[in-house]
């Protein structure tokens, strides 16, 4: 029988949620703009991966990034949007998949996640870039932003970064799975299989 969320699964997901805004804040400054997410990928699959074996249920990844999403549309709207738009497809997909039980569904919820919120990221870059252009004062950071638009803007490079995103996400999902196994190991973490 499905049991309703509990008071601590709401408690573990805000810490899993803590620390991915803890290592955006850390990873975020040494990317280079376009490539965060990239560069946030792995750290942040660690605690997604082990938000999604603690919480195990359909709806684990929407409890963990809802917050995330709504904490980081202080910076830009944008971000809201499109982990919206991830969290949609991510849940959706697994609402056909299953649970988060399994690792294989862990990694399938990992991969999507970083995929798809690196696709929608530079899409809605894309799409906005004149506004956020006009933004720009400083004409050398303005010719710096509008090449990036044009590098990124190429579909090769799109679908490239969109990899290099699935793959950074896998080795996040690598790396929570150890951290799962070593929690196990110490009696930290007890998974129902």
């Amino acid at each position: 029988m499905r049991t309703p969320w509990q008071l601590r699964d709401y408690v573990f997901a805000a810490f899993m949620t803590i620390g991915m805004v803890v290592a955006v804040f850390i990873v975020g400054p040494f990317a280079p703009p376009g490539f965060q997410l990239l560069a946030w990928s792995p750290f942040a699959g660690i605690f997604l991966t082990l938000g999604m074996a603690r919480l195990q249920r359909r709806g684990s990844v929407l409890l963990m990034i809802l917050p995330l999403a709504i904490l980081l549309g202080v910076l830009s709207p944008i971000i809201t949007l499109y982990l919206a738009a991830t969290i949609l497809v991510t849940e959706l997909v697994m609402f056909f998949v299953g649970n988060y039980r399994r690792k294989i569904n862990r990694l399938i919820g990992n991969v999507l996640f970083f995929g798809s919120a690196n696709l929608f990221g530079l899409l809605l870059l894309i799409r906005f870039s004149q506004s956020l252009l006009s933004r720009v004062k400083d004409p050398q950071k303005a010719d710096s932003f509008a090449n990036l638009i044009q590098f990124i803007s190429q579909p090769g490079i799109l679908i490239l970064l969109t990899v290099l995103a699935i793959l950074a996400g896998a080795l996040g999902w690598f790396l929570g799975e150890l951290a799962v196994k070593q929690l196990q190991k110490a009696g930290k973490l007890d998974l129902e299989n």
